[in-house]
């Protein structure tokens, strides 16, 4: 680390990283240990986590400022994590949603498979940090509830505590898969489908993909579009699932 003007003021610490792979590593508790405020990963393209029962957090809101590079975020297998980011520092999570600065700005890919403590993934962290997100892979997450929650959500409302409902959110969003989640109910709210999303669902029995589409593609005077989904529309906008997925 170096020091910086008269303040003697550390500068952070930059890890020429451009890939971590943690895999079959069962005694890993912690990937970041200790004062995180001086590291940077400004390299840093993907992470890919298997086979870690013990860890419970991927990330700590001091690092997440530092990911410009990040394009792929793989976890599988990690039985106990409960976080992605460390929410005890709440406060600080808050504030990364009030920066003009975007948080993940190259992140495309998403895939987070059997992590049953995992409620959601992104708690008080705006999608509007998920600029370039193409694809959303989940799968056997037994306890997950959504994928972007907020600590002040309006009842059956689903929206932020600032009373504000982003209406476009995950635009680039166009690869959704899930599967084997009893208890997920949605992505993120204001979230809209688009008509050349593909979107693959198996036994999420709580999520309603009807809900998530934008109104004109639910006209009943029109028959649905011709996308490439696990389920179909028809005229009166009910779902339909396709016989070869179910």
């Amino acid at each position: 680390m170096e020091e910086q003007g008269s303040n003697r003021e550390l500068a952070p610490f930059n890890l020429g990283i451009s890939d971590l792979k943690l895999v079959n590593l069962p005694n890993l508790n912690f990937i970041w240990e200790g004062p995180t405020v001086y590291l940077s990963l400004q390299k840093l393209g993907s992470i890919c986590v298997n086979g870690c029962p013990k860890l419970k957090i991927i990330f700590s809101t001091t690092i997440v400022r530092s990911l410009p590079m990040l394009t792929s975020l793989v976890i599988t297998n990690s039985g106990e994590l409960a976080q992605i980011f460390d929410i005890v520092d709440a406060q600080e999570l808050k504030s990364l949603s009030c920066l003009q600065q975007v948080c993940f700005p190259s992140l495309s890919t998403i895939s987070i498979k059997k992590c049953n403590k995992l409620e959601w993934l992104f708690y008080d962290l705006s999608a509007t940090h998920f600029t370039h997100l193409t694809k959303l892979e989940i799968e056997e997450c037994s306890q997950l509830h959504k994928v972007f929650a907020f600590e002040h959500e309006a009842d059956g409302g689903g929206e932020e505590g600032t009373g504000k409902v982003e209406e476009q959110v995950l635009q680039k969003l166009r690869d959704i898969r899930l599967k084997n989640l009893p208890k997920f109910k949605e992505i993120h709210h204001g979230f809209k489908l688009e008509d050349d999303v593909e979107q693959t669902l198996e036994d999420c029995p709580k999520y309603s993909p009807s809900l998530y589409l934008h109104s004109g593609l639910l006209d009943p005077d029109n028959t649905a579009p011709d996308w490439h989904l696990c389920f179909a529309l028809d005229r009166s906008g009910n779902v339909k699932f396709l016989p070869d997925v179910v």
